[in-house]
């Protein structure tokens, strides 16, 4: 078997390029993984509520509309349908009758504006209203 002399020490050359392969393999790794990165990713939702009517008064034969601010702050148009629900479905259906509109929401802040007619028969009544946005 051949050796090499390091100094006082002899070491065998079989060892020497073990130790050399596993060097340019262990370095050859690192390279790699300094190579590749791995960042942290959040879609997030481009709609939010600005303002919005915290009540809302109406008669009976009236029409009320609920003047709604959205903000889009993506760069792109997203389209938006209101679903207007009464916590009173008996109500709601003899009654109440809602916008049922989609809304095209720009870049930027939007005014859109939504409606709620009460039929000129309904009774006195206080509800709730909840509305929900369903963006597309």
């Amino acid at each position: 078997m051949r050796y090499m002399t390091i100094g006082s020490y002899q070491v065998s050359l079989v060892l020497m390029i073990a130790i050399l392969i596993t060097t340019s393999i262990a370095l050859g790794g690192a390279y790699y993984l300094w190579a590749s990165r791995t960042i942290p990713v959040s879609v997030e939702e481009p709609l939010s509520i600005a303002s919005f009517p915290t009540s809302l008064s109406v008669h009976p034969g009236e029409n009320q509309t609920l003047d709604i601010t959205i903000t889009n702050s993506a760069t792109v148009n997203y389209s938006v349908t209101l679903d207007l629900a009464l916590n009173d479905t008996v109500f709601q259906e003899s009654y109440v009758t809602f916008s049922n509109q989609t809304y095209n929401v720009a870049p930027g802040t939007n005014q859109i504006e939504a409606w709620m007619m009460v039929d000129k028969k309904a009774h006195a009544a206080t509800l709730g209203l909840t509305v929900d946005f369903l963006r597309s």
